[in-house]
């Protein structure tokens, strides 16, 4: 009796030990294959005048950060507003943005001469960059995102699924008496960040995922 206990005794420590080890085989080629996915889904340039996919009238809705800055600091923020097309010449792709003075991503955007802007797949990484200050510490570190740098060392984000960078042409500092109706004097009335300064950019590179 005592042997055929020991054989089943056996016989289940056996099977508990292959079990596992499919299991940590099962593990090891689900990583690896995730690896690969994330190797074959890098960011890839694109022309935007050819390939941009997007709707114009609604892609500023998308989870989008703008940021500026260097390679010695930088600074994101969400953005909800802006413009795509041509500026300057029909082959000459452009957007523009709006940052409000009190922002402190404005900052950057009046000192530096480029910006890009960021689509991120998920939601978080947009309401966290909206509803926090950089000024009160580093947003991407919190959200555990790495910084990468163009060719012409304009930071952005490793983790977007999208990036443009821009070099600023022309800003325009709005003021009331720029406003030819009521809607942005209404919309304004009791907003303390201040009047938003529109920023046109050339649009010098584009990469996203396939």
């Amino acid at each position: 009796m005592k042997k055929v206990f020991f054989i089943a005794a056996l016989a289940l420590m056996m099977a508990t030990g292959c079990n596992q080890q499919e299991q940590e085989q099962e593990q090891k080629q689900g990583q690896e294959q995730q690896n690969m996915d994330n190797e074959n889904n890098e960011l890839t340039a694109f022309d935007v005048q050819k390939a941009f996919e997007k709707n114009g009238f609604s892609w500023f809705t998308e989870n989008l950060l703008v940021c500026s800055g260097d390679s010695t600091q930088s600074n994101a923020m969400t953005i909800g507003w802006g413009g795509i097309g041509n500026y300057l010449g029909h082959n000459r792709p452009a957007v523009t943005v709006y940052v409000a003075p009190g922002r402190y991503t404005w900052e950057f955007m009046e000192k530096y001469p480029r910006f890009t802007i960021m689509q991120f797949d998920d939601p978080k990484v947009w309401q966290y960059m909206g509803s926090n200050s950089g000024r009160d510490g580093d947003k991407a570190a919190s959200l555990g995102l790495h910084v990468a740098y163009t060719e012409h060392g304009t930071p952005y984000y490793e983790e977007a699924s999208m990036v443009i960078e821009c070099e600023t042409m022309s800003v325009w500092h709005q003021t009331e008496q720029d406003f030819r109706n009521d809607t942005p004097k209404k919309w304004y009335e009791g907003f303390n960040a201040g009047i938003h300064t529109v920023y046109v950019g050339e649009v010098i590179g584009a990469w996203k995922r396939q």
